[in-house]
């Protein structure tokens, strides 16, 4: 009986979170490709820009609340999980062995240094500000809130950043197995991030400042 309330209990989370996740490919992804296009054909940046911030707090609001709604993440504080520095140590090091060490740019990438091209505000306000919380929202938040709400063993800690991380890489559409290493590294840090505080806002202030970084210098190194 127990057994099959925990299989019944699974498939619902596992529904929502297919809802979760097709929202931000039907809605989220709709929202940005049509302000996007609405540039593109000349349409002033003081209507498109305001009405994507618009738009977007449409979106995000609603899913934040969803996300905060009865939902407390319980985390068995380790030496490594308690280490507020340890990822923002782990970011910094991985950015300068990005550059140390560049690698073939993704698809992902070759998109963002052509938006930053064509439209800079538009993509300063997406790749900074939108992306990183949507993001953290799909493969943090709702992963923790449907799956791994009780982390109190390190199989389940390892576990829930193994396939948030996966996850994480994997929305990036990434084309080799370097590609899907970087981005799964990042999850990996965002997600220490998010142990760590045991709140998400704390990933997504990692993940701004990642993509902060990787903008500024996309712009002035160009």
């Amino acid at each position: 009986m127990k057994n099959t309330k925990n299989i019944k209990t699974f498939l619902v989370h596992l529904g929502l979170y297919s809802l979760v996740i097709l929202s931000y490919f039907v809605i989220f992804s709709s929202i940005i490709s049509s302000v996007l296009e609405s540039l593109m054909m000349g349409t002033s940046q003081y209507i498109a820009l305001p009405i994507l911030l618009f738009l977007s707090a449409l979106y995000i609001i609603p899913l934040w609340k969803w996300y905060q709604h009865d939902f407390k993440l319980e985390v068995k504080k380790t030496r490594i999980i308690s280490s507020v520095w340890l990822p923002v140590i782990l970011l910094i090091a991985f950015i300068i062995f990005q550059e140390l060490m560049p690698t073939n740019p993704s698809e992902n990438q070759n998109n963002v240094e052509m938006l930053i091209a064509y439209q800079p505000a538009f993509a300063f306000i997406f790749v900074v500000f939108l992306a990183p919380i949507v993001e953290e929202l799909l493969t943090r938040g709702f992963m923790a809130k449907f799956f791994f709400s009780n982390q109190v063993t390190s199989l389940r800690k390892l576990l829930y950043i193994l396939v948030s991380s996966t996850l994480f890489s994997l929305l990036h559409r990434p084309a080799t197995p370097g590609q899907f290493l970087t981005y799964f590294i990042m999850g990996v840090i965002f997600a220490l991030g998010y142990l760590c505080r045991k709140d998400l806002r704390y990933a997504i202030a990692l993940h701004m400042a990642n993509n902060l970084l990787a903008f500024l210098l996309l712009i002035f190194l160009r």
